[in-house]
């Protein structure tokens, strides 16, 4: 019932990401920062979602969903808002530290979809989480292009920056009027009892689950490997092809169609085949043959095939790998399970932003894909076992029935 008004929430505020994301590595060397220190951006973002991304999981199994959702949201406008104020590389660190206090909303709002679903459609619902992502990572940079000028040398950082705000500031709005607890006060009050335990002895039981050790590992090596590619790719297509910020923003509007289709339409369907554990290890498959693509991607073709086959497998890692999260979470613990796995994910955008910097600026502009890559496929063949031997949603809630 609340479904739509949870993924237009979300979507409004997304749509400002969009916007920002492609104009961030640019705006940050406007005001003299290298390659390196650019990563520091999604560094500093890293930092703080990883601390606030299980303390809201937390809260929000105590005492509720809706009001940490809307909280996460207000900060994220203010965020954005700052980030346009900004008049030096170290405000746009402060501003992008509160974003990263803010992003705890995904952990919530992969929380509510938890809650208001079955087994066998959550997969589906968390891909309208992701479909949210492709749709701002879609119109976002489309508008993000329009808004800074037609004047490559002098583009205008700001009002992109604000209109983000007013989107985020929109969503905001409608999740006020519209979002409603998905929470029972029964649950809120198990979670309360657990939360008492000692904080080792939950993080002990939460981990006793061979399937969310293994899945929490895949959060963090996804986010590792794309962080890299997602924090540089600005960079890396302007000494590779001379782009501007207005080609950047037509290639992720590309990278975002995809993702609307696979995560609106697809994701859904293609679980009821094959189930969340194949489509797991599909997607690890894609992201890290895309990403020893990128190295041959002199001709612009082959640049086509492994930006395509990326979005692909980021389309299906994402929802798959938080419905496979949240099914192995315990009662009164959804919250804090999927928060625990996107600190785990922010902990990547950490370190991956930093290792692939150094190499960057250090080695090799293509060195960053060929680490990443290896570093997939590398888990895949640590994963596989593990996760064949799941069974799928299907399988669970025939079982739970």
């Amino acid at each position: 019932m609340f479904m739509p008004a949870v993924f237009l929430s979300v979507f409004m505020d997304l749509v400002g990401f969009g916007i920002i994301l492609p104009l961030l590595p640019f705006y940050a060397e406007h005001y003299g920062a290298s390659a390196f220190m650019v990563t520091w951006l999604a560094t500093i973002f890293s930092i703080f979602q990883l601390t606030f991304s299980f303390i809201w999981g937390r809260v929000s199994d105590r005492w509720g969903r809706r009001p940490v959702f809307l909280g996460c949201l207000l900060l994220s406008a203010g965020a954005y808002f700052w980030t346009g104020l900004a008049e030096s590389f170290l405000v746009l660190i402060f501003a992008r530290a509160l974003s990263g206090v803010a992003s705890g909303k995904i952990s919530v709002a992969q929380a509510i979809m938890a809650d208001m679903t079955t087994p066998e459609t959550r997969a589906k619902a968390m891909g309208f989480i992701g479909a949210a992502f492709g749709l701002g990572f879609t119109l976002g940079p489309a508008i993000s292009g329009f808004l800074m000028g037609d004047d490559p040398a002098n583009p205008d950082f700001k009002t992109p920056m604000f209109v983000a705000g007013g989107l985020s500031l929109l969503g905001f709005a409608l999740a006020f009027f519209t979002v409603r607890e998905t929470l029972s006060e029964e649950d809120r009050s198990a979670a309360r009892k657990i939360t008492r335990l000692p904080l080792a002895s939950q993080l002990a039981d939460i981990f006793s689950a061979r399937a969310v050790f293994w899945l929490v590992g895949s959060f963090f090596v996804v986010s590792f490997v794309f962080s890299q590619v997602e924090t540089l790719f600005p960079l890396w297509t302007e000494r590779q092809y001379d782009w501007t910020p207005k080609h950047l923003s037509y290639c992720f509007a590309y990278i975002g169609i995809i993702l609307v289709i696979i995560q609106g339409r697809m994701i859904g369907p293609m679980t009821a085949r094959f189930g969340e554990p194949k489509l797991l290890l599909a997607g690890l498959t894609l992201l890290g043959a895309s990403l020893f693509v990128f190295t041959f991607a002199a001709d612009f073709r082959i640049f086509i095939v492994a930006i395509t086959l990326m979005s692909i497998g980021i389309a299906i890692l994402n929802p798959t790998q938080s419905a496979m999260i949240s099914l192995a979470a315990a009662k009164g613990q959804q919250g804090t399970t999927l928060g625990i796995a996107n600190t785990f994910a922010g902990l990547g955008r950490i370190l991956g932003p930093l290792w692939g910097g150094a190499f960057f600026d250090f080695v090799d502009y293509d060195i960053p894909f060929l680490i990443g890559g290896t570093v997939t496929l590398v888990f895949l063949t640590m994963v596989t076992r593990t996760a064949l031997s799941l069974p799928p949603s299907s399988v669970r809630a025939d079982k739970s029935s």
